[in-house]
């Protein structure tokens, strides 16, 4: 190892409190000695590490407010230092880590964590071009039985507190006082849609659609479904209706299908 190598080495053993040995390394001046010098990087550093949790988790922050949220996120980053080279990926174990630590002040706090991070992910997604109505209005009536959707990268499905999504907007505008806690569970899908992120509660019927084709299955297995287990009365009108909303939101990135189409 060279002695630029053993210096890194040893600085990032410092910032992470597992060695003191580049104090050794370091000059300190009149102002400020080697020690004080030193720990200011390491502040700089976790407090930048904070700083990056707290823009991806803006909701978990208002509802825990800054010292709690300060509090867990060196909790969470001692046990889960980062290990990937972009800030991005920071903050993706926070939800698990809420399961695991609660905080019993705030049982909507996993939840909170879960929905921020679903937000983010639908921000930083790669552009692409949604189907419309009119590609799907262009496939041949045989197209329909074996029709497999692809959604966007954008899209992403959790379940939360029925208030999640009311509480969130509330404490991303200061509206003051929050809405209460409902303590029911609710399934919500999450997407862009140009530039604008959006959210939505699902009805039971459209969870268990959206996890059928998320898992590949076909339009003609959707609607078979909505009618043998969730006793859909017209199942193929629900299925189209649900398809139809899914298209209008731009959800959707990609179809296929099994049909001949001739030329």
């Amino acid at each position: 190892m060279t002695s630029l190598d053993r210096t890194q080495t040893d600085f990032q053993n410092f910032l992470l409190g597992c060695s003191t040995s580049i104090v050794e390394q370091v000059r300190g001046n009149a102002r400020i000695g080697e020690s004080d010098l030193l720990h200011v990087y390491r502040h700089g550093y976790w407090a930048r590490l904070v700083e990056a949790l707290a823009n991806d988790f803006p909701g978990l922050c208002g509802l825990l407010g800054a010292d709690a949220f300060d509090r867990l996120s060196r909790d969470y980053l001692a046990a889960n230092p980062s290990r990937h080279p972009s800030l991005r990926w920071l903050g993706r174990g926070i939800a698990s880590h809420l399961d695991q630590f609660p905080v019993e002040a705030q049982p909507l706090a996993a939840g909170m964590a879960r929905f921020d991070w679903a937000v983010a992910q639908a921000f930083d997604a790669r552009d692409q071009i949604a189907v419309t109505m009119t590609d799907i209005l262009a496939l041949p009536p045989t197209a329909w039985e074996s029709l497999r959707l692809t959604f966007t990268d954008a899209v992403s499905d959790l379940v939360a507190d029925s208030s999640i999504g009311e509480l969130r907007r509330a404490i991303l505008h200061d509206a003051g006082e929050m809405p209460a806690a409902r303590e029911i569970g609710q399934r919500w899908i999450v997407w862009r849609q140009d530039e604008d992120v959006q959210y939505r509660p699902v009805a039971d019927d459209e969870a268990a659609a959206f996890d059928l084709i998320r898992d590949g299955a076909t339009f003609g297995v959707m609607c078979q479904h909505l009618s043998d287990h969730c006793r859909h009365p017209a199942a193929a009108v629900r299925s189209a209706e649900i398809l139809k909303d899914w298209l209008d939101r731009g959800l959707v990135a990609e179809i296929a299908h099994d049909a001949t189409v001739s030329v």
